[in-house]
């Protein structure tokens, strides 16, 4: 590489730029190469080998040629490109594809620039119009339920979820065709897909990627009901990861390169520290309450996942990645909600573990005792009740008298029906003094604390391992 004294610089650039269209036509096109142009219109095909702290970058020609060249010499678009590459220096060299055009393939505004992962969580949902879900004081989420009637990768999307951290993104999804979305024929039928449909799904998907991203890396990740086949590109530090489960589904995640790494686990958390942050989120109130805040709210959706966002509430409260669409999948859950709860348990056991924590299932009834025990200890509660709509009522006067308003009577917040079904929820907090007990659905903002008597939750809550929590 030549670099020039200031007295050479002008003379030797006016000739590089002299020569630029000569070679031009002379030789090929460098393949990582641009078109730069000067202060005075010149233009000249070159690659950038390097972009130096000084405001100086070295282009080589097709020629082979290497010069250093001041970013003065350049036209005000050039600058502006030279100083984006200088600020992501440390980061690898930039793909051969640019972040407009990966806009492009996926058909969806994801990226600004060549980062996602500086970008503020809600700057990027709006972006990808979704709606926010939930914020807390270590996270952030934003759903939307397109279901079939929006293509990214020129396939039909069912649902997408961005993760954030307390500032920025940390990982979008998208599900495709699955067994709990049905999607309509052109003649009106609707039948659940076959694993080969679901497979054929993922694989138009990896025939949109490939073209523009080159041969993937094939790989696996989870274990048993949750084991997936894995096809990842990399693209400056996004590992856009294709993932198939035989038969459930066909999803796209992206993810920071490092995190693909480590099997799509985030940097665990030691015990010391979530002791410590979850310790901070046990507010005692002078009523004599204690609740739990920054538990995540995961709404339902509407499909009626009740157990599989509850599940989801309480692994992201932990810091586990999870998301309540595919833990539903793995769990058979079906449209409107129904999960075996076994199934469930099964299905996150092993990425409880594999997290370094544990699962108990609790063999009584809620007591003040056993409620407080682990509240105190900052940790919710998974609570199998039978959902009746006098439940509900309670639940919902109770909390309206509690926040000095009138109950309601009659609407329960839930279809109304004689018997009342299976559910799931969180318990978040207590009362010693009024012998109350609060509970938190995935039901949205509006139901994340509803306090209820607690002779009144002993007459709905199922009698064995109606409980259940993750601890260390």
């Amino acid at each position: 590489m030549r670099k020039y004294c200031s007295s050479c610089f002008s003379a030797r650039l006016q000739k590089f730029f002299s020569y630029g269209f000569l070679v031009l036509l002379m030789v090929a096109t460098v393949a990582d190469a641009r078109s730069w142009t000067d202060t005075q219109g010149r233009k000249v095909e070159a690659e950038v080998v390097k972009v130096n702290p000084d405001r100086t970058v070295v282009l080589k020609t097709g020629r082979g040629k290497t010069v250093a060249v001041s970013f003065d010499t350049f036209s005000e678009e050039d600058v502006e490109h030279l100083e984006y590459l200088l600020s992501r220096k440390g980061r690898g060299k930039l793909h051969a594809v640019p972040w407009n055009e990966m806009n492009e393939i996926f058909g969806l505004e994801i990226w600004q620039d060549d980062l996602l992962w500086n970008d503020p969580t809600a700057a990027a949902a709006e972006r990808m119009k979704m709606e926010k879900e939930s914020k807390t004081d270590f996270m952030e989420n934003h759903r939307a339920y397109p279901l079939g009637k929006v293509k990214v990768l020129t396939e039909p999307v069912y649902t997408t979820a961005l993760y954030g951290g307390p500032e920025h993104v940390e990982s979008l999804s998208f599900v495709f065709l699955n067994k709990g979305d049905i999607p309509r024929s052109e003649k009106g039928r609707s039948r659940p897909p076959s694993a080969r449909e679901i497979e054929a799904s993922g694989m138009r998907v990896h025939d949109a990627l490939a073209p523009k991203l080159g041969k993937p890396k094939r790989d696996s990740l989870g274990k048993d009901d949750l084991r997936e086949k894995v096809w990842r590109w990399d693209w400056n530090g996004h590992a856009i990861m294709l993932s198939l489960q035989e038969g459930k589904y066909a999803v796209v995640r992206i993810m920071p390169g490092e995190r693909a790494e480590c099997g799509g686990r985030i940097e665990k958390v030691n015990d010391d520290e979530l002791r410590a942050r979850i310790a901070s989120c046990i507010d005692r109130r002078e009523n004599g309450d204690v609740v739990i805040r920054n538990i995540p709210m995961i709404n339902q959706g509407p499909k009626g996942y009740c157990s599989p966002a509850t599940w989801e509430r309480y692994l992201r409260y932990l810091d586990i990645p999870a998301d309540m669409y595919l833990l539903a999948l793995a769990g058979n859950t079906g449209a409107g909600g129904g999960t075996y709860s076994q199934n469930m348990v099964k299905a996150t056991r092993n990425i409880i573990s594999s997290n370094g924590r544990k699962l108990k299932e609790i063999d009584s009834r809620p007591s003040l005792d056993n409620v407080s025990r682990y509240i105190n200890m900052g940790l919710p509660i998974m609570w199998r009740l039978r959902s009746t709509p006098s439940f509900q009522r309670t639940a919902n006067n109770c909390t309206a008298v509690r926040n000095g308003k009138e109950p309601k009577e009659k609407k329960s917040g839930q279809k109304e029906d004689s018997v009342g079904g299976g559910h799931i929820c969180l318990i978040i907090g207590y009362n010693g003094q009024t012998g109350e007990i609060a509970i938190s659905d995935s039901w949205g903002p509006k139901f994340a604390e509803r306090w209820v008597p607690l002779p009144e939750m002993q007459k709905v809550s199922r009698s064995s391992k109606g409980m259940i929590v993750i601890r260390w």
